[in-house]
């Protein structure tokens, strides 16, 4: 298994410790299970009320147009490793100005 090193606060290392001492399992183990539990509970999606909006429906239509066209650019330039056409997609973004 591939190791990293991650340099925690000592008041979190600390209240890490206190938690894996109550349960009985190791640092190592808590921090695996922290991660693939906060992996889990956000996997693709929004935290409620994000997404939340009083555009008007016109908007809100070219809202979702401008966000399908610039992920499609973004992956088409991160296949490409093209990271000057990707910072161009946000400057020149036909999108920024909406409706009223």
């Amino acid at each position: 298994m591939p190791s990293t090193t991650v340099h925690l606060p000592d008041k979190l290392l600390n209240k890490i410790d206190q938690v894996v001492n109550e349960i009985g399992i190791s640092r190592n183990r808590f921090i695996i299970k922290a991660c693939e539990d906060a992996l889990q509970k956000s996997a693709g999606r929004w935290p409620e009320g994000f997404l939340e909006t009083d555009l008007s429906s016109s908007n809100l239509r070219l809202l979702k147009e401008g966000v399908s066209e610039m992920e499609a650019a973004i992956m088409r330039m991160r296949r490409n490793r093209n990271i000057l056409g990707i910072l161009s997609l946000f400057m020149y973004s036909p999108y920024i100005h909406l409706e009223r």
